[in-house]
């Protein structure tokens, strides 16, 4: 028997890069590697893919430290911007954070005149997400000494088309926030599109694309992209085999009632580890190619799976969770949410194996 393991092909996830450049108009790509890459491990992909990358992106200075101190030299990107306190992190480690509020712009500047030498950041615009960024209809952003911009960058809010404002809205907001700055003229690469801007807006592109999810070859939207390939997945095994007569409760507060008696599989597999809680009596994983429904409430080490209909099932089994962008995206659907969070789910305790 096996613990859960979440296998992750290296050699997936450059190829994925690759379509990512293939598809890309701009000169520049960022690797957005956040979340732990979003649950693949962020040090792992960073070392597999820095040559073929110009940037990483990250949330926090503490994201941005952990990839460096191992061993990564390729610009890191602070997308979040940097809490008081952290600038001196930020040079000592070469990160390049995100600038989206006069008083970040105030420190920072400060800190670069004291060094005698520009602290390089990235200037967050606003366009319609509504989060953080200078407004793009008057970015009143301080020009400061102490500090080069190396980009100007924006989020789209629904870049899959699916609402307001448009990605074509955001884009034209940002090339006026652009203009009334004079960000072309100092230089400053423009950034706009993320994995769904790479595949659906050329448009966009710009001068850097940041995808994220489309790196580890999961599509943004559920509709097959065929072309990249899934870099995770996520897989167990059967640690007990028990059968349970007709009217068994099943689970905390034997939420599921069995119907008819009822062979029934336990797998070292929680909500710790990735198996939303809400899939509970509605998710399902596959055994021997069949789905096995999940029953009982999922708890934080182990999920209850109904294999009665399933032949010559036995302990050591294997059990997928997911392998495929069609079942990452079904297991999302059936919880209600999306395939970003199930991915950043995933605990520390699953094994993470790397093949290339």
């Amino acid at each position: 028997m096996r613990p859960t393991i979440a296998h992750i092909s290296l050699k997936n996830l450059r190829e994925n890069i690759r379509k990512l450049r293939e598809h890309s108009r701009a000169p520049n790509l960022m690797a957005v590697i956040k979340a732990q890459a979003y649950g693949h491990g962020a040090l792992r992909v960073a070392e597999a893919s820095e040559d073929l990358v110009d940037y990483f992106g990250v949330a926090t200075v503490r994201e941005g430290i952990e990839i460096r101190k191992g061993g990564i030299e390729k610009p890191i990107a602070i997308l979040g911007g940097f809490f008081p306190g952290e600038e001196e992190a930020i040079v000592h480690y070469r990160l390049e954070p995100a600038l989206y509020s006069p008083e970040q712009v105030r420190r920072l500047s400060m800190l670069g005149r004291r060094l005698g030498r520009p602290i390089k950041a990235h200037l967050k615009i606003d366009t319609g997400l509504g989060r953080l960024g200078f407004s793009w209809k008057e970015p009143d952003f301080p020009w400061l000494d102490g500090i080069e911009l190396v980009s100007a960058f924006t989020t789209l809010a629904a870049a899959d088309n699916q609402g307001i404002p448009t990605s074509q809205e955001q884009h034209r907001r940002m090339l006026h926030a652009s203009a009334v700055l004079g960000l072309r003229e100092k230089g400053i690469l423009i950034s706009i599109a993320n994995s769904a801007g790479v595949v659906l807006h050329p448009e966009l592109h710009e001068d850097m694309v940041r995808p994220g999810i489309l790196l580890y070859g999961v599509p943004p939207y559920p509709q097959s992209l065929k072309e990249f390939k899934p870099v995770m997945s996520l897989r167990t095994t059967i640690i007990n085999l028990k059968e349970v007569g007709e009217g068994t409760p099943l689970g905390y507060g034997g939420s599921f009632i069995t119907k008819r008696k009822s062979l029934i599989a336990t797998v070292p597999m929680g909500y710790y580890d990735g198996v939303l809680r809400s899939l509970s009596n509605r998710g399902w994983m596959w055994v021997n190619g069949k789905r096995a429904p999940i029953v009982g409430k999922v708890s934080m080490d182990l999920t209850l799976l109904d294999v009665t209909d399933i032949k010559r099932v036995k302990p050591g089994d294997e059990v997928i969770f997911f392998s495929t962008q069609e079942q990452i995206w079904e297991v999302a659907k059936t919880a209600g949410t999306i395939p970003y969070e199930v991915l950043c789910r995933i605990g520390e305790r699953v094994l993470r194996i790397y093949h290339d």
